[in-house]
């Protein structure tokens, strides 16, 4: 059984580092897809004591292979979902005039050709309202019994468009097939 941890929306790397230290014993796979981040990411990866088990990608996390826009705002909340509003705590709302094209890869098709069933995945999910639609699909093809704990930070309540009542219909979902603990 290999053990293996996976960062979607890895951000600056900070989460990563703590989890190479707390998890020395498992593989690395970290999802990021603002290319400003990557050098603060690759910095952390080269101090570790293991760096060749952790392999970076500068896509996001989501529903398929290709291209999607990136709304940048302060490196914490840029997103590809449309129509998030930002806690005035950030300062900086989200430029939604001038979308960044990056990579986005498909997250259950990925899983699929990666982790084998007796793998022991533990997955941290910051993807700032995209995880809605990506938990969905695993829900509906299965991949989602492929993860074994689901850290994971909600952001229903940045997005007007989406009811509580939806919220609470795929977290219910996703805890009834894994481990979830709330991340922020």
């Amino acid at each position: 059984m290999r053990k293996i941890f996976i960062d979607c929306g890895t951000n600056l790397g900070v989460v990563l580092n703590r989890f190479m230290h707390e998890l020395p014993d498992h593989d690395f796979y970290a999802f990021e897809p603002n290319p400003e981040l990557l050098p603060s990411i690759r910095r952390y990866v080269e101090q570790a004591h293991h760096p060749t088990r952790v392999e970076v990608s500068q896509s996001a996390v989501w529903t398929h292979d290709g291209t999607i826009e990136l709304f940048l705002g302060h490196h914490e909340s840029s997103t590809v979902m449309p129509g998030k509003r930002v806690p005035p705590v950030y300062d900086q709302q989200i430029d939604y005039s001038a979308p960044v094209p990056v990579p986005a890869i498909d997250f259950s098709a990925w899983l699929r050709r990666t982790i084998r069933p007796d793998d022991h995945v533990v997955v941290k999910m910051d993807i700032e309202g995209a995880e809605y639609p990506v938990l969905t699909k695993l829900l509906g093809d299965g991949t989602i019994n492929l993860i074994s704990v689901l850290y994971i930070e909600w952001h229903h309540d940045r997005f007007p468009a989406m009811s509580r009542a939806e919220h609470d219909q795929v977290a219910a979902a996703v805890s009834a097939c894994v481990d979830v603990r709330d991340w922020d």
